[in-house]
Order: C-alpha cells, then structure tokens, then sequence
C-alpha cells in the first residue's frame, strides 16, 4: 500500500523527506457508482516534520473512467489532485486540531488518496460541457444521431397554463 515511514524526520524539525508511489486501482478500492479507476495511481508529495506534526503536501495523478449522467456513454478522463493534510501522534491534539492520528513511524495514506479522488469528484459527470444527453421520447443518444422525435410535448400537468398562455396572446 501507501506507507511513508517518517523515522528519518521524526527527531529533526523542519525536516523534509519526498514519497513517491504508484498502486493499483484494486489497492484503493471501490470510489462510486459509475466511476472507477484505470491504470496506475500515482501519488507524489514531501512529508514535513513542524514539530507538532508531520505535514504531507503531494499530487495524486490518475485516470479514470465513468458513465456520464445526460447520455449514459463511458468516458475516461485524467484526474489530477493536490493535497495537504497533518498527521500527529498525539490523539488529543488530532481531535482539538482537525489532523489525522497515527502510531509508530508510518504514516498509511491509503485511505487519504481515496477520499481525495472521490471528494474531488463532481456532483455531475458528463462526458463533455455540451453533451446533448437522450431523446425523452425514444431514447436515443442525441450526442450520435438526431432521431426526428417530437420533444416539444408539455407535461400533462402543466397543460392548462399552456391553455391559459394562449388565450392571453
């Protein structure tokens, strides 16, 4: 997995260290339904010991492919993430500030990695900005083919303002 062993910086405040790991997308897991990951996961940072905390700052590079909500089409696009979290031994300094707790000298970011690329994840995905979606009458992917359908049609619910709007032309 993604493992940073800090015994090098643990004593030395101010002291930095660099990662660098690639994974497999089975080794960070499941991200959301319609999403998942492709090819290698390439993460990249420095660890940074303040004195209170280690302080990770890095990129995580990935690819991945997902099925985008207006024409239901797989699309696989590149992620590029940055990140900057803290770990501390210290439990109570952890739950008053905010920063992830860790025992020993290994710091595991696997967690982290995931929960940034799924955070980073937009509400909607769509396989591009103009993505003309599916026919409500047929079906069709309208991003493929025009299939000639009548797509005017108003909701029965809202046929009597459409009635009213015409009276008041």
């Amino acid at each position: 997995m993604m493992k940073i062993n800090v015994s090098e910086i643990a004593d030395k405040i101010g002291y930095e260290m660099g990662f660098n790991f690639e994974t497999d997308p089975e080794n960070i897991g499941q991200l959301i339904d319609d999403c998942e990951l492709k090819g290698p996961i390439i993460v990249k940072g420095t660890a940074v010991n303040t004195g209170t905390c280690f302080r990770l700052e890095g990129n995580i590079v990935c690819n991945l492919i997902c099925v985008c909500d207006r024409c239901l089409e797989r699309y696989q696009f590149d992620g590029d993430y940055n990140f900057a979290e803290e770990f501390t031994r210290d439990k109570n300094l952890a739950e008053t500030e905010d920063m992830n707790c860790f025992d020993g000298d290994i710091i595991d970011i696997g967690d982290l990695v995931r929960d940034i690329i799924i955070s980073a994840q937009p509400t909607k995905h769509l396989c591009r900005e103009d993505c003309k979606g599916l026919c409500s009458v047929c079906g069709a992917n309208l991003n493929k083919t025009e299939c000639g359908c009548n797509r005017d049609s108003i909701d029965p619910r809202l046929a009597a303002l459409q009635e009213l709007l015409k009276k008041n032309r």
